[in-house]
């Protein structure tokens, strides 16, 4: 029993770690799409959440039904909020960046969810770190910081207020969605949150794109590109991201899904020649490192409890 426990774990960690992977190809890719098309960064996450939402229902299929008599109420609730929050805080990030830039944005909305997440998982989850997975989420955060670089002053005044608390408002949304996820998945299949989640935040988030106007006479190299977002770094990675927190606890998961500002400076560098500093070589190899030292144990979540299963 123990050794198929390690290796459930070996499963969620790898499974994790792939998401992290996976989402960082959504700046790439994200890029793409603006060269090659009129569509907009709200446009383009409406129409991603969009695709992820017929992708994810198509799957589910018969299943879906019978997942959706199984759940209680309160369980639909919350995956009806998780797909609220996961298209709020994907906004305020895109909001973040506008107004603060790239670097900023990105090293708030990054770094500050996984200590959040392992205070919250410690003080009322029972979930606390191992000394090695307290180094393994310092070595993660200063090397993402390392990697991300000095950002530079993107504004001024109300403006970098206003930026900075978006990326607090996306960092926020991160947390919670990790927080949210791992309280109910081991209770459902992977994918029936996703099938209520990404439509609900679809609906939220329609009268904002709408309201923007956008053009759907785009060449097929967007659409293609549009596909690939919804189906790859958001239905198959947030599935993957739900069957690996069915073993793995929240703060972990966190940890190991900063895999995703490495991976987009390496497709950066591939793509695009945007070279690395020193300083980022040397924060991408400490992330890395951290990584590494975190799957000689990965760590295993609190059993859920008798209450946590009741129908609600």
């Amino acid at each position: 029993m123990a050794a198929r426990g390690d290796g459930e774990a070996r499963l969620a960690f790898l499974l994790v770690l792939g998401t992290g992977v996976l989402w960082g190809t959504i700046g790439v890719a994200s890029k793409a799409v603006f060269e090659t098309t009129t569509l907009d960064a709200a446009s383009l996450n409406w129409l991603r959440t969009l695709v992820a939402s017929a992708a994810c229902l198509a799957i589910a299929g018969p299943g879906l039904r019978r997942g959706l008599r199984r759940s209680s109420r309160r369980d639909l609730a919350l995956m009806v909020l998780l797909g609220a929050i996961l298209i709020a805080y994907q906004w305020c990030y895109l909001a973040a960046i506008d107004r603060i830039g790239v670097a900023t944005a990105t090293l708030i909305a990054l770094c500050v969810p996984p200590a959040i997440v392992a205070l919250i998982s410690a003080l009322f989850l029972g979930e606390t770190l191992s000394g090695t997975g307290l180094l393994a989420l310092a070595g993660s955060l200063l090397g993402t910081a390392m990697l991300v670089g000095s950002p530079p002053v993107a504004a001024e005044g109300g403006a970098m207020l206003a930026g900075v608390l978006l990326a607090l408002g996306s960092a926020a949304g991160i947390a919670a969605h990790a927080l949210g996820s791992r309280r109910i998945a081991g209770r459902h299949d992977a994918l029936l949150p996703l099938a209520i989640a990404f439509p609900a935040g679809a609906v939220v988030f329609a009268p904002i794109a709408l309201g923007r106007g956008f053009s759907l006479d785009q060449p097929l190299i967007g659409w293609l590109l549009v596909l690939y977002l919804g189906v790859v770094p958001s239905a198959l990675a947030y599935a993957m991201y739900q069957r690996g927190l069915r073993h793995l606890p929240a703060s972990t998961a966190t940890i190991l899904t900063l895999a995703e500002p490495l991976t987009a400076a390496v497709l950066a560098w591939a793509l695009f020649a945007e070279a690395l500093s020193p300083l980022g070589l040397a924060g991408g190899a400490l992330l890395l490192a951290s990584i590494v030292l975190l799957s000689r144990r990965p760590a295993t979540p609190a059993p859920v409890t008798a209450a946590e299963v009741a129908p609600g």
